[in-house]
């Protein structure tokens, strides 16, 4: 059985494969609909002309984004 203690915040951490990242913003409107809404388009171009994700606040750990994006570039560690 597991109990939670409300006063300890789990701390998440998002990483982005830039290698990998097409730019399609799929992460962040995802993340926007049914997450946190904590990923936003950044200036910054992939190599197909799409914008990379940033973050913009701090990961509640819902994991949308890595499991919506088509290209696996996102990953939500603890």
């Amino acid at each position: 059985m597991s109990i939670s203690n409300p006063s300890r915040k789990m701390k998440f951490k998002v990483l982005i494969d830039e290698s990998l990242c097409k730019g399609c913003a799929l992460c962040v409107y995802i993340c926007n609909k049914l997450g946190g809404k904590v990923l936003k388009e950044s200036n910054k171009r992939t190599l197909l002309g799409g914008t990379l994700p940033i973050l913009n606040g701090e990961c509640l750990g819902c994991r949308m984004c890595e499991r919506y994006c088509p290209e696996f570039s996102i990953t939500v560690e603890e």
